[in-house]
């Protein structure tokens, strides 16, 4: 494909010309370049500038071409791949960065034993830009979180999770009475953190989704002042006493680990009360898709160490 064609696509699964441009490392009039271009080439508006940045019809339809053109093109890559007799057997795999963190060294050596020639790369975006890429086929699996239904998808569920309330001991002193350590080890309201400067995951990511959900149940207005989907940011955030988070069970392990390591510093964890909501951990792969006999091992072998780490 084009250069042109390519920024435009990222242009529509970014929707921001300033992360286009970050993501194809080129400059943000470089994009608008391109687009303009395209644009006078087809004579058709590709998006609407005002009040904020949308794709027109026209664009829509521009971009599942490509998308087509780009699928055409794979194919045909990999089919010379395979006459030059230079195919290597790969994984592409969908992820939450902490998620895969916290069983990656475990999983990939236990593979490793039986498919040690297969190329395995690890794709880290947000849950609905995963799940477009597999409904494309530029996934061979992904592992998500409540996974959106599509007649395409294979979900497998292998794990349970909840929602952990994380602060630090210097904030819990400054908004709570030591007596209240015990009375939130069985449970800790939205009513009772509700004036806490928070730290929320992204706000397009299923856990805040939820997060939200249950505020607005609640009647509670949360005060929360940064957004990160890396927990590892989250974790930083709650050490340095500007925060506290909300994070799930194997973040809670990561949280266990960080206090063990740094004794000088206490990261409180209690449970959340009232959690109707369900959290499933899934492996979703794409119907479409033959899975080989190292797709199907690799499969085996997430899905063991997840109950594991969930158990």
């Amino acid at each position: 494909m084009q250069v042109g064609q390519k920024i435009f696509m990222t242009v529509v699964e970014e929707m921001s010309i300033s992360r286009a441009a970050a993501r194809s490392f080129v400059t943000q009039q470089c994009v608008s370049d391109h687009i303009r271009r395209l644009e006078e080439e087809y004579n058709v508006e590709l998006f609407k500038r005002r009040p904020k940045l949308s794709i027109t019809s026209a664009g829509e339809e521009l971009y599942e071409t490509f998308c087509e053109i780009k699928r055409i093109e794979e194919k045909f890559e990999k089919k010379l791949e395979k006459m030059k007799g230079e195919s290597k057997p790969k994984l592409t795999i969908g992820v939450n960065g902490t998620r895969i963190n916290m069983i990656l060294s475990n999983l990939l050596s236990e593979f490793n034993k039986y498919f040690p020639k297969v190329v395995i790369s690890f794709v880290v975006r947000d849950t609905r830009t995963l799940e477009q890429m597999l409904l494309k086929e530029e996934l061979d699996m992904l592992l998500d979180l409540n996974a959106h239904g599509s007649p395409q998808f294979n979900i497998l569920s292998v794990a349970r999770d909840k929602l952990y309330f994380l602060i630090s001991k210097t904030l819990f002193d400054k908004y709570y009475s030591r007596e209240d350590i015990a009375r939130f080890s069985q449970g800790i309201a939205l009513e009772d953190f509700k004036n806490v400067p928070l730290v929320s995951n992204a706000e397009i990511t299923t856990i805040h989704g939820i997060l939200m959900h249950y505020a607005q149940r609640d009647n509670v207005e949360l005060n929360i002042l940064y957004y990160t989907g890396d927990y590892e940011t989250q974790i930083a955030l709650c050490n340095s006493n500007l925060a506290a988070g909300v994070c799930p069970t194997i973040v809670v392990k990561k949280v266990i680990d960080y206090n063990r390591r740094n004794s000088h510093t206490d990261l409180y964890i209690f449970p959340i009360k009232n959690q109707t909501e369900e959290l499933e951990i899934q492996i979703v792969t794409n119907k479409g898709v033959i899975q080989s006999d190292y797709m199907k091992k690799f499969i085996e072998l997430l899905q063991l160490l997840l109950k594991k780490e969930y158990s």
